[in-house]
């Protein structure tokens, strides 16, 4: 089996996985996903967080959003264009709109964001390996905007699906640190 066979595979039994979690499992892996996050030495010193709106039981991380605004760091949000990505910067979650995808992201006229190495970028995907790896929904638009972002990936996933690793392509992106319900990894650990 390729690896774009193997990952078609998972992202079915993941996208399974995930949709499974009771209501109460999943308001409280996401309170404590939520928990170690704003914790996170990577978003305590953030300038910027780059985050997701949560699609088919992803996690929720809009709480963040409130503790990010009161340690003033700024929060953005991803709006797609054709194949290319950009993170705009929101001063209320009220002003995202759904996408073509259905998604709610910020409008084409939100202030762009400006990404350094301060800047933590939270992002959304099915699985995650102990190794960095990250399964995604397939398109690329994480691993094509992650060829020239140099601050800190953080991947908030829930614990079932967490793998020793996934298959890759070439152009797949590994990421800094995972972050699940019951704490934070490090690649390899």
């Amino acid at each position: 089996m390729t690896p774009i066979e193997q990952k078609k595979r998972l992202r079915k039994e993941c996208l399974a996985r995930r949709l499974a979690l009771s209501p109460e499992e999943k308001q409280a892996a996401d309170a404590a996903l939520c928990q170690t996050i704003a914790s996170h030495p990577a978003f305590l010193q953030a300038d910027l967080v780059l985050t997701f709106s949560p699609v088919r039981g992803e996690p929720d991380l809009s709480p963040l959003f409130t503790v990010a605004k009161e340690k003033n760091i700024l929060v953005a949000y991803p709006r797609c264009a054709g194949t290319e990505m950009t993170f705009h910067t929101v001063n209320a979650l009220q002003d995202l709109r759904p996408d073509r995808f259905g998604i709610p992201a910020p409008s084409a006229d939100t202030p762009l964001a400006r990404a350094s190495d301060l800047t933590l970028c939270l992002l959304p995907g099915l699985a995650a390996g102990r190794d960095g790896t990250r399964l995604g929904y397939g398109g690329g638009f994480y691993d094509r905007f992650l060829v020239t972002f140099a601050g800190v990936c953080l991947f908030p996933i829930y614990e079932c699906l967490l793998f020793p690793t996934l298959p890759t392509e070439k152009t797949d992106r590994r990421v800094n640190w995972i972050v699940t319900e019951k704490g934070e990894l490090p690649p390899n650990a």
